[in-house]
């Protein structure tokens, strides 16, 4: 079945038309004709496969991965690496003005210096006889020999890696966390509490921590590695979220910082993790907070400013629906917020609209969709001022971005 593609859209699928019904295909670009196999068929839309691409894009490029289209990992590599940007850049502004019922452009793109072997943390599956990722929609894993997002350091583990776990098929998961000054950790999920020789690993891992589900049930060596972002060390413990590429680490940290009023007094850092936008928020107020629901991500920020003889900082852990009080007793003028997919819990945003100290929010987003939403309940008392992207995740649809809203 022949289809034309008009465009890509969030999700990272090319948009066509079939008779009455939209059509999502993956691994397109506009103005493709495509010939595509119908995956899923419902009342008004339906999922095609491309198994024969009839006119191509100029953009279009070949794959560097060998594994691409069956590996769930990527779904941009059949894009020149410039034009993903460019498309990141149409879909965030038309989810604003969809979404957010904002008209705005984009004030700056940032693109990743490489585009390629970013990757600082990467996670394995192994299914007891295949080691690498997802199929694409599936829970088959495929089985793989190198990863082209991942740190070249992370590649070369791999062989390791995948020996660890054919001889140990209680191993479901093995997620690495490269540094690159010091050996890598290596977190290891099982299915149930075997035991499991890993002494012998600590001549290559710097640290080893054994987990069924999200329960750590042995650790051995360090539980932590340290990332340097400008100015400052962020210790980051195995348990802690941090930001996965590289190249973008401290970009988008300045980003942020940049946007910060000169006449702050207080500054609060929501969904702080080990503290990477709080440490160099301090410089620039009297007073700055961290709130935090991770247990260890909030040891790190505590670890992390005492270490800098920071003193003007303090952390909170607590799950952010539950925070206003804490926000409020702050009476803070400015906010940064980088929460995960689901964006800001509603009943923050009600509160935020009637803190009348409050007036700068710097939101920091990996879902689009959710943060035009969130933008738009804002829009009562809140202006959009900037936008920018920031790639933090090339050859995939992902799409970081950072907002700017003042109050009106």
């Amino acid at each position: 079945m022949k289809v034309s593609i008009e465009k890509v859209v969030f999700g990272g699928k090319g948009l066509s038309r079939l008779k009455e019904k939209v059509c999502f295909v993956p691994f397109t670009l506009p103005e493709e004709v495509v010939e595509v196999e119908i995956k899923e068929e419902k009342k008004s839309i339906c999922e095609g496969f491309p198994v024969d691409v009839l006119e191509k894009n100029p953009y279009r490029v070949e794959p560097k991965c060998k594994y691409y289209m069956q590996c769930g990992g990527c779904d941009f590599q059949h894009i020149n690496y410039e034009k993903q940007v460019e498309i990141k850049k149409e879909i965030l502004e038309e989810t604003l003005q969809r979404i957010g019922k904002i008209n705005k452009d984009t004030d700056k793109v940032i693109p990743s210096a490489n585009p390629f072997n970013y990757r600082n943390r990467v996670q394995f599956k192994f299914d007891g006889k295949n080691f690498g990722f997802y199929k694409l929609k599936s829970n088959e894993v495929v089985d793989i020999e190198s990863c082209d997002i991942a740190d070249k350091n992370i590649n070369n583990l791999i062989p390791t890696l995948k020996n660890l776990a054919k001889n140990n098929p209680q191993v479901e998961e093995l997620h690495i966390f490269h540094h690159p000054d010091n050996k890598p950790m290596l977190k290891i999920v099982l299915k149930e509490n075997l035991f499991m020789n890993i002494e012998n690993l600590l001549d290559t891992f710097a640290g080893i921590g054994v987990y069924i589900g999200n329960k750590r049930v042995k650790l051995e060596g360090k539980s932590f590695t340290f990332y340097r972002a400008g100015k400052f060390n962020y210790r980051v413990s195995i348990d802690s979220f941090f930001q996965v590429n590289k190249y973008q680490l401290e970009n988008i940290v300045d980003e942020v910082i940049s946007e910060i009023p000169k006449d702050s007094q207080c500054i609060g850092d929501i969904y702080c993790g080990v503290g990477l936008f709080t440490l160099p928020a301090s410089k620039k107020a009297k007073k700055v907070f961290g709130i935090e629901a991770s247990k260890s991500a909030v040891k790190d920020a505590q670890y992390n400013v005492k270490v800098h003889n920071i003193g003007n900082a303090k952390f909170y852990q607590k799950v952010v629906e539950k925070s206003a009080d804490i926000i409020f007793g702050y009476n803070p003028d400015t906010l940064i917020f980088d929460p995960p997919r689901t964006g800001i819990p509603k009943n923050i945003i009600q509160k935020l609209l009637q803190l009348k100290s409050l007036k700068r929010i710097i939101y920091v987003s990996c879902n689009p969709s959710t943060a035009s939403r969130d933008i738009n309940l804002l829009s009562e008392k809140f202006e959009l001022k900037k936008v920018k992207l920031i790639d933090m995740f090339p050859q995939t649809h992902h799409i970081e971005s950072i907002f700017v809203l003042d109050k009106v």
